[in-house]
């Protein structure tokens, strides 16, 4: 069981907090892609396809860096002529202004562009000692600790900077523009480069295996929640299983080194039970474990690339079909492997955020179809205003209400006594005109746990599915609250069926919202402490994921 500490006011650092996402474009977050994407799917913001000018894009954070400029990347192939060559010359430019530039690189790949970098920037590569794998990484932080927050970028992705890279592989560039976030790639970069100086400390110095975790992995970047890990210490593995188990819809992932058949295994699950399943596996993944596990259950939906280059992307969407979900992406330069969780440095960002997860979702279904799947369908054309789960006369009662239904032909209840295995339970015709409520009783309720969601069947013969709700008769309560009456603080016990994001709110017996956090849970059992002791004395409702039965509590 672990501890998750909930506040009214967002508290970084404090454990794993999760603010509210939001449905618009962050302008705090950029995502870019080195092949065509399909914009026919776009939910509102067009994902950006640059052919041939990632170099441009990343030179151009550079020229306008004032302090200081950190380099993690695991290999710059470049000559003096390549298309490449602009990221060294900015580089040096900034150096020859007074900008601290530090760069630190892969030990064992040739690197062969950074005989273009000036004399004057300090570099250090990564062991090369047996029991140690790569430093992986690709990303670059600029200014850092500037007092102008506006400042502080972080440039990652999938991206290796070289022609090879930037013409021909598939892979695309994410950057942040946030202070926090950028703190955590600067101390993550001390952490290999021995200190905060100019010049690398061997002494100090520390890789793979041999760095601490990382102190804060949860972030609010202008109200979309982003998770930042670090391999090998942050257990990204479990943390992308995690995301992976959020699934309430649909699933899509694009992977060049895929060998974790623990991961495999959670994708199968995920697909048995329901969930939409699509995924690109480049061709150096064929012979492994993953790939016999996947391909008998996911068929023509899982694409095997065999091209001359490489499906270079480390990405997985999640949900970004229903946006009435928790849509989130993954990406970095984390590879699925055993190296990749347990040796290398990596780094890989979940982010919870329903544009960037369409943008992702754009490049995904361009490069699947273009590589002989089958084409995406468009959103389907349905606005899920609620979708809750309550008691009524000890039966669990859906209620749902939508608007923009016009082309939905039915909703379909489907149930799960397990969380994962779900079955038809009724159709319910749509409704003339855009909006409408609905609601069905299940009387056949069990006295433990029951899983519900709603299987949208459009007129064109899409389908959709609804966020899962769970709900219990009898036996524990998903949700125990004490002390009752609270002065300071509530303990909230919560057992749920599903790790991930949840949701907590609090109301006063008017309704009215007093308090609403998001937090990720890692385990089925987590303790949740919630700070009530600025709340005026009175009754209030705790209201959970899935709008589960209302506990009352009094504030002393």
């Amino acid at each position: 069981m672990s501890r998750v500490v909930l506040s009214a006011v967002l508290c970084i650092g404090c454990y794993f907090i999760l603010p509210c996402k939001t449905f618009s474009q962050n302008p705090n977050i950029k995502c870019y892609f080195n092949y065509p994407v399909n914009t026919s799917i776009s939910s509102g913001t067009n994902a950006v396809y640059l052919y041939g000018t990632f170099p441009d894009t990343i030179a151009a954070y550079i020229n306008r860096a004032k302090f200081t400029i950190d380099v993690a990347l695991y290999n710059y192939t470049s000559g003096s002529t390549s298309s490449v060559a602009k990221i060294a010359t900015a580089i040096n430019n900034a150096a020859q202004r007074g900008v601290i530039v530090r760069w630190i690189h892969n030990g064992s790949s040739t690197n062969s562009g950074l005989t273009l970098i000036s004399p004057i920037i300090n570099k250090l590569a990564s062991p090369t000692t047996t029991g140690y794998g790569l430093m992986h990484n690709k990303f670059v932080t600029i200014d850092a600790n500037s007092t102008d927050t506006a400042d502080a970028i972080v440039i990652t992705g999938s991206y290796n900077w070289s022609t090879t890279q930037t013409y021909s592989d598939y892979n695309n560039l994410l950057i942040i523009n946030n202070k926090d976030v950028a703190i955590a790639f600067y101390n993550e970069f001390n952490k290999m480069w021995g200190g905060t100086g100019i010049a690398p400390n061997i002494a100090t110095s520390r890789f793979g295996p041999y760095k601490s975790i990382s102190s804060q992995t949860m972030f609010n970047v202008n109200g979309t929640p982003v998770e930042v890990y670090f391999s090998p210490k942050d257990n990204s593995d479990t943390r992308l299983e995690n995301a992976i188990n959020t699934a309430n819809s649909d699933l899509f992932f694009g992977i060049y080194t895929f060998t974790d058949n623990s991961v495999a295994t959670v994708i199968k699950n995920k697909k048995n039970s329901g969930i939409v399943t699509k995924g690109i596996i480049d061709q150096f993944s064929q012979s492994y474990s993953p790939y016999s596990t996947l391909s008998p259950v996911m068929g023509n939906n899982l694409i095997l690339y065999n091209g001359s280059d490489l499906y270079h992307n480390k990405t997985m969407v999640v949900d970004a079909q229903s946006p009435a979900s928790d849509p989130q992406v993954c990406t970095g330069s984390y590879n699925w492997s055993n190296a990749g969780a347990h040796t290398n440095d990596e780094n890989m960002i979940i982010i919870h955020d329903a544009s960037i997860a369409n943008q992702y979702l754009q490049s995904l279904c361009q490069n699947f179809a273009g590589l002989g799947g089958a084409a995406c369908m468009p959103l389907l054309p349905l606005k899920m205003v609620s979708f809750t789960a309550i008691l009524n006369e000890k039966k669990p009662l859906l209620q749902w209400s939508v608007a923009s239904q016009e082309n939905i032909e039915y909703y379909i209840v489907e149930k799960s006594t397990d969380g994962e295995n779900f079955r038809e339970l009724a159709n319910v015709v749509a409704k003339p005109g855009n909006n409408a409520a609905y609601q069905y009783k299940d009387a056949n309720g069990t006295t433990n746990s029951n899983w519900y969601r709603l299987r949208i069947l459009a007129k064109d013969g899409s389908i959709s599915y609804s966020k899962i709700l769970s709900i219990k008769i009898d036996g524990q309560p998903n949700l125990q609250l004490y002390p009752n009456p609270a002065s300071d603080q509530l303990f909230v016990q919560m057992n749920l069926p599903q790790f991930g994001i949840q949701s907590l709110k609090i109301t006063d017996m008017t309704g009215k919202t007093i308090l609403e956090q998001k937090i990720r849970l890692n385990s089925n059992t987590e303790r949740v402490i919630i700070n009530i002791a600025h709340f005026a004395p009175g009754s209030y409702l705790l209201i959970s994921t899935g709008n589960l039965t209302p506990i009352k509590f009094v504030k002393q």
